[in-house]
């Protein structure tokens, strides 16, 4: 994979949906957003028009720089930008430009790397700096903020918050599922989301299960007990929830029905994971509603260290091998047997309690899975 920067810009229609549908479709078509400036607003520069809104982000890509060139074009024309035969700058609803490509220096008729008018526009250094103040231009050998010190360019744009760039959702009466390893924070980030966005959010009920503290003891005796309980819960909390939302946009859960069959597998015999499955799928023909996943991730050692420091005790006793093992189990779930929409968030380096801009490119993460019906991220390994 390979790093690129990007600058986003709008002066005509609803400008900050177009930035966010464009970061959107992007992150669909081209890859992984990985940094996020705040947005600028700016005046519009070399002709008289409405302000712009500016911004840029850094990507993961697999893509040449050519094709990566290629997909920006493409979702400037399927967001309502056609050429132009008249001269010099105008208005327009999305404005992308390829910034850099690694260290690549390119010139040819096609494309020129690095955009050959970054170090000239206060616009580009003001968000560039933002994400990476560090980043070296490779033909000019200055980096941003050093470059942004010596700009020509005397206009200040008006940074705006974060926290601005929260896209809407549409859930069109479907279950938003966070799923994910224990630890990994499914909870915290559904109910941070169902809150902002005003939705009826469903939490696991795991405190009530009589069997959890005896199962962590002793998990051969108590397998059973405890994987039947929490079918049996879940089913009857999906039950009431989907009968409370019937009629409204939807509702946010941080488990899933499909839980209990991952851990099933995990912690019963065979023979017992058999007739569990069983009745499982009895239940599910007559119970089923629309639902998207977004699948969680994050490194085995964050994951233990999430869990000491959460401080329940009958969890302390968790190894990292039964941690891989649930991992495994999902993996293999949506490889061989999930029917539903799903994308894979890792929060690695995404750390959405502490940082706005982390919690804002998980919401567009979020936002590109809905608009498109599928998975724009990478699927799990």
């Amino acid at each position: 994979m390979s790093k690129a920067f990007i600058s986003l810009g709008a002066n005509e229609g609803k400008r900050l949906e177009n930035i966010q549908e464009a970061v959107t479709r992007i992150q669909n078509k081209i890859g992984n957003v990985i940094a996020l400036s705040s947005i600028y607003q700016t005046p519009s520069m070399g002709f008289d028009g409405p302000d712009f809104l500016n911004a840029c982000i850094e990507i993961d890509t697999g893509l040449s720089p050519l094709d990566l060139l290629d997909k920006l074009l493409d979702i400037e024309r399927a967001m309502g930008r056609e050429p132009s035969t008249q001269r010099g700058y105008q208005s327009r609803p999305i404005d992308l430009d390829l910034l850099f490509y690694e260290e690549q220096i390119i010139s040819t008729l096609d494309l020129i790397l690095p955009h050959p008018r970054i170090a000239q526009r206060n616009f580009v250094l003001h968000p560039l700096n933002e994400i990476n103040p560090k980043l070296v231009h490779p033909i000019l050998r200055k980096n941003i903020i050093d470059l942004l010190s010596i700009s020509p360019d005397k206009t200040k744009p008006k940074k705006i918050p974060l926290s601005d760039w929260s896209p809407a959702f549409s859930i069109k009466r479907e279950i938003l599922i966070f799923e994910g390893n224990i630890g990994v924070g499914k909870t915290s980030l559904a109910q941070k989301i169902a809150k902002q966005y005003r939705l009826p959010f469903l939490q696991e009920n795991f405190k009530k299960n009589p069997f959890l503290k005896k199962f962590y003891e002793d998990p051969v005796t108590y397998a059973l007990e405890v994987e039947n309980h929490f079918m049996e819960d879940r089913f009857q909390q999906f039950l009431a929830f989907v009968n409370d939302i019937k009629g409204t946009s939807g509702g946010v859960a941080d488990h899933s029905l499909f839980r209990s069959l991952v851990f099933a597998k995990i912690n019963l015999s065979p023979s017992d994971f058999d007739a569990f499955k069983k009745h499982y799928l009895e239940r599910s023909k007559t119970f089923s509603f629309p639902v998207k996943v977004i699948f969680l991730k994050h490194t085995f050692d964050r994951l233990k260290k999430n869990i000491i420091r959460r401080g329940r005790a009958f969890e302390q006793k968790i190894s990292i091998e039964y941690l891989k093992k649930i991992e495994r189990g999902y993996q293999s779930f949506f490889i061989h047997e999930s029917k539903f929409d799903f994308c894979t968030i890792d929060l690695t380096d995404l750390d959405y309690v502490k940082e706005e801009d982390a919690y804002q490119i998980i919401l567009l993460r979020i936002k590109a899975f809905l608009a498109f019906g599928k998975n724009p991220i990478k699927p799990l390994h």
